[in-house]
């Protein structure tokens, strides 16, 4: 990258800007940088890509409008220079913005979201992609596209695609209001403890009911009477139950659809529902601390033990999918990651 110092005139806004305001009119905290660059100048260079005989803003949209406001007529610009060609391509130019802006942590996960919804659409129309027949392989083969497009993990990735996956109808509505609290999690856990392990085990009931129907109707579940996403864990385990009889099948879509439905039934009743349903699903009782940690360390060992080769070696009776072992260890992963904070929070208030 170059550094110039650039005409403003010569610079245009990113009409794709995640933040999803008019920042030049609705940014509250806009009147300080202003302040701040009347005294200093502006301190950051902005960063820019070459469009014709203008230049595209990939960072600094805050920075651009308050100087544009305080009368400043150029701006410290570092310019994007392809390696080959005259142009960046979209995919590299949203690969350069997801590294600047996810590195300072500047956008919002649903901010995000919007800014790769066409990267996204991409990703999903290609036939490589498209033509797998599972919903799950659809899921993982997207997730890995969409981190390599990006260049972040698949752990995020994996849940940027979680929502991507939702209806336009709920999506915008949470583009235009990305702050609206516990959404985002909440849509996570539906994906995630739901919809894709019910796609997997019943899809006979998705061919009624479209998977995009069940969605919009567990969202309006989040309201008062939900007080935290992880609600929705309740039920997992017998979504993610391979029931095989027909008609067991058949009870666990009408509880789904009895949940999705009634507005006023609860997670809490719908577990209690399918406890009666299905009774020999087993639900393990919360570990003690002492057996928790027991299982860490025999996990740990069978971790250190395991050969990934195996999956392509082992006998027919000792198979798992490598589709299927990625999922579950990114879903461990998210649940480790998340006792290490509940742990070392607790620590920090001790």
């Amino acid at each position: 990258m170059d550094l110039e110092h650039l005409p403003i005139t010569k610079i245009t806004p990113n009409k794709n800007n995640p933040r999803r305001i008019d920042i030049a009119n609705e940014d509250e905290k806009l009147s300080y940088l202003m302040d701040s660059i009347k005294r200093f100048g502006v301190m950051v260079p902005i960063v820019v890509t070459r469009r014709g005989s203008r230049y595209l803003l990939v960072d600094g949209e805050r920075r651009f409008h308050a100087a544009k406001k305080v009368g400043l007529e150029s701006l410290p610009a570092y310019v994007i220079k392809p390696e080959k060609g005259s142009k960046i391509s979209p995919s590299e130019l949203l690969y350069r913005m997801f590294q600047i802006h996810h590195l300072r942590e500047q956008w919002g996960p649903i901010q995000q979201c919007f800014a790769l919804e066409q990267t996204y659409a991409r990703i999903c129309r290609r036939s490589a992609i498209s033509e797998l027949p599972e919903d799950r392989d659809k899921y993982n083969a997207v997730v890995k596209a969409l981190a390599k497009a990006t260049g972040g993990d698949t752990r995020t990735s994996g849940d940027r695609v979680k929502f991507l996956r939702w209806p336009k109808t709920i999506k915008n509505r949470l583009y235009a209001n990305p702050n609206r609290v516990g959404a985002y999690s909440y849509i996570l856990e539906i994906e995630d403890k739901i919809i894709i392990p019910a796609l997997s085990n019943y899809p006979e009931y998705f061919e009624k009911v479209p998977a995009d129907e069940v969605r919009k109707d567990l969202f309006e579940k989040l309201d008062d009477s939900l007080t935290h996403a992880q609600e929705v864990r309740q039920v997992t385990a017998y979504f993610r139950a391979p029931l095989r009889k027909v008609g067991d099948k058949k009870r666990i879509g009408r509880i789904l659809t009895k949940l999705a439905k009634n507005t006023a039934m609860t997670y809490e009743d719908a577990r209690e529902e399918l406890e009666n349903a299905f009774p020999d699903i087993e639900l393990s009782e919360p570990p003690t601390p002492k057996r928790l940690l027991g299982m860490l360390e025999k996990l740990d060992t069978a971790l250190n033990q395991f050969d990934v080769e195996a999956i392509e070696t082992a006998t027919h009776r000792a198979k798992a999918s490598k589709a299927d072992i990625i999922s579950t260890t990114n879903s461990l992963r998210k649940a480790l990651e998340t006792l290490l904070e509940d742990l070392e929070g607790d620590s920090s208030d001790g």
